[in-house]
């Protein structure tokens, strides 16, 4: 046989291949979605595309070995049975783990998830019972058998033509060369700035379409990543251990609770909390337009209103540990994508609103698949998740970026709850996440942005990227701000900033490259602001004390309910009693997280050791000794590290 015929027929076995990894997913619709008449075929539509790039991608990565194997051919021929060896073992593994998807969802309704790790931790005996007993086994196996050999019996039609030369080996290379070239396209599934990934698989707001776009290879895999990062296991008094505590008394001594109880309101204000993509401090304080750097837009005339505090650092830095840590307080992360993501974790600081009554919803301009957020925050208090499907829904004109929808559509979502709360009478808790000022940074829907000027950002930040993507960073930045603000001034507009307590923070900094070294105030800081409906509450914040992400959810609470957040909490930062010192931060500084504060900054080394810097004007310096301030901003923030990271751990482990 000669080669280009060995070719063709591996061209051939990669599309019948394809055709039949395409057929499962249609049959997983049809079977899923019968019964269901708000589901039609035309739903499905959005999933076709998706999942033939899906397939196309892990059938490439699953012949790699064989292609090679027949590109050797080419110069030994037994190798060509090598190739059709490995072609069918890796065909088998695609077809095996679409089979055994399709069994997962009919029993846990999602696709392979982090779950099937858990399962190898019970009975062996039991789990093969079971399988056994209520899979039809026997009716897998054979349409597995028959699916692999379809394209083998298929390539065997192909028969070399008689008069067909063979090929020189210089035209098999650059034949195998231009395919090979193919197939890594192929792999990465996009010729776009990202590969295929899995926010992709967000292409509809039912969520069965959703769970047709990954086979089974792209679910194991996606499963495999959120297992390895979700471990928690042993004593959860290793938290106390490590920070040199012998029990969880010895550690509460440590901290004060609140003298006073405060008010509660006499009726409960919605509340709203916008975490917004990126909002960096060292930005939102270079808002100058007289400089020509216009970074805030509408933001600015909200401000007026606004309580805030420029001096603030987030819990940790990057969005979803910083979501993760806002919601659970938790210096663990990420804790929510594999096994205890399936699990009610009623350490979450959410439940605390459902309690006081709220309805709880999370909206966000990301796909509700990302990080399978759809299936596991309503497990953390909401009782909604909403994302980029459902908002598009609603407003089909808005542009689809690479990481969501425009922010600007998030925000009119979000009026739309809030009105429909006002005439409910039902008070609403909303968490919101941005997601339009991220790289690849683009203003979406051609909205006009206004004048900005890298050049007034502070010198400790590098001038490393062009002047026009660092412009293009500001513009992003000023679009998602400008519409934060008119959300605000659109609430005062209607009368319900009357009842709504508000507040917005970045998730991180924004991704500028800085001078680190004594600036790590200004390479974790993100503004932290608050509107609030009583004008005496307001009057009692301290905006010149650092805060932290972890005072939010204490002080939204205390606003919108007079409750009360744990001791191992954040701070009340509208607290009538004197606030202490040290804004903590879980931040991986030695693994152990910082508190900053007027003193200086304390990192915490384990144990009871720490290394202190003090301030220098606006730089800290490393000092040989720790001054009495901030020993104690050190001691409250041990015990708070401690105890944050014990309530997790024993919470996961109860699970």
């Amino acid at each position: 046989m000669v080669w280009q015929t060995k070719v063709k027929k591996a061209c051939l076995f990669f599309l019948i291949g394809l055709v039949i990894l395409s057929l499962y997913r249609f049959v997983f619709f049809i079977f899923y979605s019968s019964g269901n008449p708000n589901i039609t075929l035309i739903d499905f539509l959005p999933a076709v595309w998706t999942g033939i790039r899906v397939d196309a991608k892990w059938l490439g990565l699953a012949l790699i070995p064989a292609w090679l194997a027949l590109i050797l051919s080419c110069w030994i021929r037994s190798f060509y049975i090598i190739s059709c060896i490995l072609a069918g073992i890796g065909y088998f593994l695609l077809i095996l783990l679409d089979a055994g998807n399709f069994g997962f969802y009919g029993f846990y309704k999602t696709p392979i998830s982090a779950l099937v790790y858990g399962l190898l931790q019970d009975d062996t005996k039991a789990i093969i019972e079971t399988i056994w007993e209520d899979w039809p086994v026997v009716s897998y196996l054979i349409v597995i058998l028959v699916s692999v050999a379809i394209p083998f019996l298929c390539c065997r039609m192909v028969k070399s033509p008689k008069t067909c030369p063979p090929m020189g080996r210089g035209k098999a290379f650059v034949l195998g060369l231009c395919i090979t070239l193919v197939l890594a396209i192929i792999v990465r599934g996009s010729l776009t700035k990202f590969p295929l990934r899995q926010e992709d698989f967000s292409v509809s707001k039912i969520s069965l379409i959703n769970s047709c776009v990954p086979n089974g290879a792209a679910a194991l895999y996606e499963a495999t990543k959120a297992w390895k990062n979700t471990q928690i296991a042993g004593d959860p008094n290793q938290a106390l251990h490590k920070f040199g505590y012998t029990s969880r008394e010895e550690a509460e001594k440590k901290l004060t609770p609140a003298s006073k109880e405060p008010v509660a309101p006499s009726d409960k204000p919605n509340v709203v909390f916008a975490v917004m993509e990126s909002m960096s401090a060292d930005i939102f304080l270079s808002h100058n337009p007289s400089k020509g750097n216009n970074t805030l837009g509408s933001l600015e005339e909200a401000l007026s209103s606004a309580v805030v505090f420029k001096r603030a650092v987030s819990i940790m830095n990057g969005t979803f540990p910083s979501l993760e840590g806002l919601i659970f307080d938790t210096p663990i992360t990420p804790i929510s994508q594999g096994i205890y993501g399936r699990n009610k974790l009623t350490f979450s600081q959410i439940f605390d609103f459902k309690k006081a009554g709220y309805k709880t919803i999370f909206l966000t301009g990301s796909p509700e698949s990302w990080r399978q957020i759809n299936e596991t925050f309503r497990n953390f208090g909401f009782d909604e998740v909403i994302g980029s499907a459902a908002i598009s829904d609603k407003f089909p004109e808005a542009e689809l970026g690479p990481w969501g929808i425009g922010d600007k559509w998030m925000f009119k979502y979000a009026e739309d709850i809030l009105d429909k709360a006002e005439k409910d009478k039902q008070p609403v808790f909303i968490m919101m996440l941005s997601t339009t000022n991220h790289p690849p940074f683009k203003v979406p829907d051609n909205e006009t942005v206004q004048g900005t000027n890298f050049s007034v950002l502070p010198n400790y930040i590098k001038r490393d990227s062009s002047e026009e993507q660092n412009n293009l960073l500001l513009q992003t930045y000023q679009y998602a701000a400008d519409n934060l603000g008119k959300f605000v001034l659109n609430l005062d507009k209607n009368g319900w900033l009357k009842n709504t307590v508000v507040a917005a923070t970045g998730d991180h900094n924004a991704r500028l490259k800085y001078i680190v070294e004594g600036n790590w105030h200004h390479v974790y800081g993100v503004p932290i602001i608050f509107w609030i409906p009583n004008a005496g509450t307001r009057q009692l914040a301290n905006t010149d004390k650092w805060a932290s992400h972890r005072d939010i959810i204490p002080t939204l609470l205390s606003a919108a309910t007079g409750a009360k957040s744990g001791i191992s909490k954040g701070r009340n930062l509208f607290a009538k009693e004197k606030i202490p010192d040290g804004a903590v931060s879980f931040i991986s500084w030695d693994n152990n997280g910082f508190t900053i504060g007027d003193a200086g900054l304390v990192t915490l080394k384990g144990g009871n050791s720490y290394d202190c810097y003090k301030w220098h004007g606006d730089t800290l310096q490393r000092s040989d000794s720790c001054t009495n301030e901030q020993i104690e901003m050190g001691e409250i923030a041990r015990a708070q590290r401690a105890l944050s990271e014990l309530i997790v751990r024993e919470g996961l482990i109860a699970k």
